[in-house]
């Protein structure tokens, strides 16, 4: 394995990690567990989780810093 593939895969692993940090994985993780745990239900478009993603924060922000 070259220095660049290894460095390449470093930065893709750091940027997986940042996009969890940020809540950007969000949707992925909320279709995973609705695939494994709600197999007969329907799954949100992502624009409709989003949507009620943001709403629930606004409702009930719990601890936040802004």
């Amino acid at each position: 394995m070259t220095a660049l593939t290894r460095l390449h895969r470093s930065f893709r692993a750091a940027w997986q990690v940042v996009r969890g940090v940020v809540g950007e994985t969000a949707y992925e993780r909320y279709v995973e567990h609705q695939r494994a745990h709600h197999p007969g239900e329907p799954v949100l478009a992502e624009r409709e989780f989003w949507r009620r993603h943001v709403d629930r924060g606004d409702t009930n922000p719990g601890s936040r810093c802004c």
